[in-house]
């Protein structure tokens, strides 16, 4: 998958790749205000056409994610950072729309704030939720199953495939 990525990368292809899929995540991101649902109807638009170009820019922007995250981003910097966020991406992903609904609820409509201080409130209140609650659920878990040891890796990775090629 890297290596074909990478190819691609490398390639005049690229910037006009680049353009085509900004062109198309724009014709696919609904703008409208009318046949829209509600909070909780998904997705969000009433109009089937619309609910096609709303999820086919979501799973765009998420391919584009992926490739950039898988390109630029998969390194190990810090063995404790990198652990949290890669273990806690999941129940990030499993868990946010709880704690958005929680705070939107608890916090954001009996004070009625405003769009921009809401939206600062939540995203920095969510993300910390999320984190705070993977922690303690994944010390909990740690305390019944503790993590495996890893062995410790045979020679570099340039000797490993020096014998490979062998």
């Amino acid at each position: 998958m890297m290596r074909t990525r990478n190819k691609l990368a490398q390639t005049v292809a690229a910037p006009a790749i680049v353009l085509i899929a900004i062109l198309l995540y724009s014709l696919s991101t609904p703008s409208n205000y009318s046949e829209t649902g509600f909070l909780f109807f998904y997705p969000l638009y009433s109009d089937y056409s619309i609910q096609c170009l709303y999820t086919s820019g979501t799973w765009m922007w998420v391919f584009l994610v992926v490739w950039t995250m898988a390109a630029f981003a998969n390194k190990m910097f810090n063995e404790t950072t990198y652990k949290l966020l890669t273990g806690s991406s999941l129940y990030a992903y499993l868990s946010h729309y709880f704690f958005i609904i929680l705070i939107a609820v608890m916090i954001i409509r009996p004070y009625k704030i405003t769009f921009i201080p809401a939206l600062i409130i939540e995203i920095v209140l969510t993300n910390s939720a999320i984190l705070i609650s993977y922690i303690i659920l994944n010390f909990i878990y740690e305390l019944f199953i503790p993590p495996k040891v890893k062995a410790p890796q045979e020679g570099t990775e340039e000797e490993r495939a020096s014998l490979l090629k062998n």
